[in-house]
């Protein structure tokens, strides 16, 4: 498909030009090599994966499925055919041979392979929800990486989307395997800490600079295709790496969602209180200077009362550092403390603590609430997919947590207190924020 017709779903001219292959994949047979299997599962058993997105976070995500035993991964696509190349390679060597998937540019194309049951997400935060959205409608099941949409009316679109197919969503939040974090957030609800008070979340700041010196489209690159609904804009050396599609605004809200999203959902994990009433956020927070790509917030500070009175305080690694050493224990760059009549729990990927180390080292404790939790994190998507089961961060939990990164950060830039009816979705105050729920979309990528 060439670049320029890349902008939009024109589904008369996408179904025409691709119609002998869908006609041909719908025909013929779909085998899988015998010798895919050292284990018990049958071919005919594994779920059928693809990859859309395969750069830095899409190789490490496809290599933790890879070692799924019950799935297998049969086709790539990412913009990048040095990408695509690389991981086509990776899966045959991974496989010792037997796997040589099939790869494909457009994202559209892989979605018409009836032979695959669900995709892999993990591309820029842009494209996140649009490819989600054309995936369920595709009759796909989806993993999507963090954070969700680039806007609340996207998330909205894509809660609706899984509710009405049916279809299993996972959110790439894999923290919620870890057995200590299991724990943790069962001790707090319940009871453990008393009455839950207050939650103090925080995550990495953003960086400045990234280049704005054009440069040639690099050989190799769909790069309509990789800006996709996003604003056109010339090629530089930073806006298409990583660090691009994290703090150019372009694509995304900056690290205040996209590693906010890992701390935020485990807050979420152990509390509902964001669901109960009014939400107030009140925010502020600093733009990187001088004048560059990276133009995402970088730092924050935003005060959150939810109904019920309990508070949340949501910051940026630098300005919690002091708040949460202060208050005793130990700091990491990123974590969710909470805190409760009767002491506190501080939970984090790379760490957790208490006021009472005793909590975590019992072998029982009672516990008569309890959360989903199975070790594997990819395999559990897999389940989830082969038994029409629930996944172990599902789309509710996705839009919840994603929903505190988006009002935060319009709090920030309106510099006005965000009134939030998380029953009704909608900003009660200021009410004209309700106008920027949407995103400006290029082209017809949006499908919302």
């Amino acid at each position: 498909m060439k670049a320029q017709k890349t902008n939009g779903f024109n589904r008369r001219q996408f179904i025409k030009s691709s119609l002998g292959t869908i006609l041909a994949a719908a025909v013929a047979p779909q085998f899988i090599p015998s010798r895919l299997l050292a284990s018990s599962t049958a071919p005919s058993n594994k779920i059928q994966l693809g990859h859309i997105g395969v750069g830095g976070q899409g190789t490490r995500v496809l290599n933790n499925f890879l070692n799924v035993q019950e799935s297998v991964s049969l086709a790539i696509c990412d913009p990048f055919q040095q990408r695509r190349d690389a991981t086509g390679q990776l899966i045959t060597k991974r496989t010792n041979g037997a796997v040589q998937p099939k790869m494909y540019n457009d994202f559209r194309e892989l979605l018409a392979d009836p032979s695959l049951d669900a995709v892999v997400i993990a591309t820029p935060d842009h494209w996140h929800v649009p490819i989600g959205l054309a995936a369920v409608r595709a009759n796909k099941d989806v993993y999507i990486e963090k954070p969700l949409g680039k806007s609340l009316n996207q998330n909205r679109a894509m809660l609706e989307a899984c509710r009405k197919s049916g279809r299993i969503f996972q959110y790439g939040t894999f923290q919620r395997s870890m057995a200590i974090l299991h724990r943790g957030i069962e001790l707090i609800l319940n009871g453990y800490i008393g009455d839950l008070q207050r939650i103090e979340v925080w995550a990495p700041h953003g960086i400045s600079g990234g280049s704005l010196v054009e440069i040639p489209v690099p050989v190799g690159l769909d790069y309509d295709l990789y800006l996709g609904p996003a604003p056109l804009k010339p090629c530089t050396k930073d806006r298409i790496t990583n660090r691009g599609s994290y703090f150019c605004s372009d694509y995304a809200l900056g690290f205040i969602a996209g590693w906010g999203a890992h701390p935020l959902d485990i807050a979420i994990w152990g509390m509902d209180f964001d669901t109960k009433g009014l939400v107030k956020f009140n925010g502020k927070g600093q733009c990187p200077t001088p004048q560059g790509l990276f133009d995402t917030y970088s730092t924050w500070d935003v005060d959150i009362d939810f109904a019920g009175g309990v508070k949340m305080r949501f910051m940026s690694d630098d300005v919690a550092a002091p708040v949460i050493k202060a208050s005793g224990g130990r700091f990491v760059p990123d974590g969710t403390k909470f805190y409760g009549s009767k002491g506190w729990i501080s939970l984090s990927r790379e760490d957790y603590d208490a006021s009472d180390p005793q909590w975590f080292k019992q072998k029982q404790y009672d516990a008569d609430k309890r959360v989903l939790s199975i070790p594997n994190y990819y395999g559990a998507f897999v389940n989830s997919v082969r038994d029409r089961s629930p996944s172990m961060s599902p789309i509710e939990d996705a839009v919840r947590s994603d929903a505190i990164s988006h009002l935060s950060l319009m709090s920030i830039i309106s510099g006005k207190e965000v009134v939030w009816n998380p029953k009704e979705y909608r900003i009660e105050s200021p009410s004209e924020l309700n106008q920027q729920m949407d995103v400006s979309i290029r082209g017809n990528w949006s499908q919302t």
